[in-house]
């Protein structure tokens, strides 16, 4: 049977079209252990010595954008019952649609609907000195002040898994979250981790969710290595933890 047979053969098409997926997937797969293995591998390079500084960082908006952020937050905490039923209906990563209540207007909530596009400059604005603790192929820590949220943190090199309060947390396969480009770190690694129960009901005071978002990589402006953790944790509409830190990781003497 010549080549051109088998072209027009449906079997061999669909065949072929399987095989071409099975490859494509396998493809990923291994790209996405080996960007796995160079995160690890990068973690495993940045703490080596006894401590370090983290240097807890914040967005510095300018001037005009302060303002209307402090206004926003401001409404929002007036109105804190409202904002909660009229965010409960949104669907997951869609933005809030313009409301008076915000207590700014429709054009300055679209200017601050885009910050993750303006990639704000980070400042430190307080250094907590973290304990480094290495035993086997486990790197943990041990914090002070808010620093302590990394005493949850630990890399275990030997099985090239992150995990965070107990949990695992998959590694992201994607590059560049929004994120991630928001606080101006490109080419980084993410481990994220999302577990939704709604078996209580969709409603709001009813969802049980944890989100747990790690990033690291270095800052573009200034190629610092910057450590990023997201801690959500809502028990039946009740929020138990909602935490976003980041910081610049500085070695012993810098």
């Amino acid at each position: 049977m010549s080549l051109q047979s088998y072209e027009k053969n449906p079997y061999f098409s669909s065949a072929m079209k399987n095989l071409i997926i099975i490859l494509l997937l396998l493809t990923s797969m291994s790209l996405r252990a080996q960007r796995a293995r160079d995160a690890m591998a990068f973690a495993d390079s940045l703490f080596h010595g006894p401590s370090f500084g983290f240097a807890i960082t914040e967005f510095d908006f300018p001037a005009d954008i302060r303002a209307i952020l402090l206004r926003f937050n401001n409404a929002i905490a007036t109105n804190k019952e409202w904002f909660t039923a009229y965010s409960s209906h949104l669907s997951p990563g869609q933005p809030l649609p313009y409301d008076e209540k915000f207590g700014i207007t429709r054009e300055e909530y679209e200017r601050i609907k885009s910050i993750d596009k303006v990639h704000p400059a980070l400042k430190a604005v307080d250094t907590q000195r973290i304990s480094i603790l290495r035993q086997d192929d486990r790197i943990s820590f041990k914090g002070e002040g808010e620093g302590r949220i990394l005493d949850y943190l630990q890399f275990d090199l030997g099985r090239n898994v992150l995990l965070f309060a107990g949990d695992t947390i998959p590694f992201a396969a994607g590059m560049n979250t929004t994120t991630a480009m928001a606080y101006g770190l490109f080419n980084s690694y993410t481990w994220r981790l999302q577990r939704t129960d709604v078996s209580g009901g969709l409603q709001a005071d009813q969802l049980t969710v944890r989100v747990i978002e790690i990033e690291l990589g270095l800052h573009q402006s200034d190629n610092k290595p910057l450590l990023r953790i997201q801690y959500q944790d809502v028990d039946h509409g009740v929020s138990r933890a909602n935490l976003d830190l980041a910081g610049y990781i500085q070695a012993d003497g810098h």
